[in-house]
């Protein structure tokens, strides 16, 4: 979500400074916020009191909160393409999760900026037991969304991100925003999602079940088209 489809990083680091600055600490050097990509907020919690903050990690993540919310309520940007992909799929029927490490509270602001309900299901950081870059988000969101994971398309701006989305079975999209992303961290690497079809989306999806298909018949001596067509009914017609 952040960084990702909404613009909200500079939110996080304004917050993050105010937050070392209250408690007489640096702000973060640069390989830290980088490093800060894609974490969870009860890791982020646990960073920032490792780093001195006097703060109990849940008051951590509830000043961390309450900062960024006000910001996306004042304002917030969306990444170029988002919004016009987001719509694509809700005028065509296609079901699609907003899988974020933020906390529900956060992604409900979010969404409260629609104007219209583009997002099927949300799944956010503090309802699952792992965040990313275990697969249990993405996993929780095909499952209730009544798809196999590898159906689903993931569109990512961090490697934990990516790694969740890969490990749970998912085509990935990556979106580098702050942190380098190289061709082996997705399946698809470009710079916005910007002009980016529905059609494209489902070429993607077939792509990438045929050489999962046939890396899987490389490995157990099956046939390709076997495992070609088996992994095609497993998710046709979804993205």
């Amino acid at each position: 979500m952040d960084g990702t489809i909404v613009d909200t990083e500079q939110y996080w680091q304004t917050a993050q400074l105010n937050l070392l600055s209250d408690h007489g600490l640096p702000p973060l050097t640069e390989e830290q916020e980088l490093g800060m990509v894609g974490s969870s907020m009860a890791d982020a919690s646990e960073f920032f009191a490792r780093l001195g903050v006097r703060l109990e990690p849940q008051e951590i993540v509830d000043h961390m909160n309450s900062t960024v919310m006000a910001s996306i309520l004042r304002e917030l940007d969306w990444r170029p393409g988002a919004l016009e992909l987001l719509t694509d799929l809700h005028a065509a029927g296609i079901p699609n999760a907003l899988v974020t490490n933020s906390t529900r509270i956060l992604a409900d602001a979010v969404v409260s900026t629609l104007d219209a309900p583009l997002f099927t299901i949300v799944i956010a950081g503090d309802e699952v037991d792992n965040g990313k870059p275990h697969p249990e988000p993405y996993l929780r969101a095909a499952e209730q969304l009544g798809v196999a994971p590898e159906s689903c398309i993931a569109v990512e701006d961090s490697r934990r991100g990516l790694e969740a989305a890969r490990a749970a079975g998912c085509a990935t999209i990556g979106i580098p925003h702050g942190q380098t992303l190289e061709a082996h961290h997705a399946h698809l690497v470009t710079h916005t999602l910007e002009g980016i079809t529905l059609d494209e989306l489902g070429e993607l999806v077939e792509r990438v079940a045929s050489a999962t298909a046939t890396a899987t018949a490389t490995a157990t001596g099956q046939d390709a088209q076997t495992a070609h067509d088996a992994a095609n009914r497993e998710s046709e017609a979804q993205l």
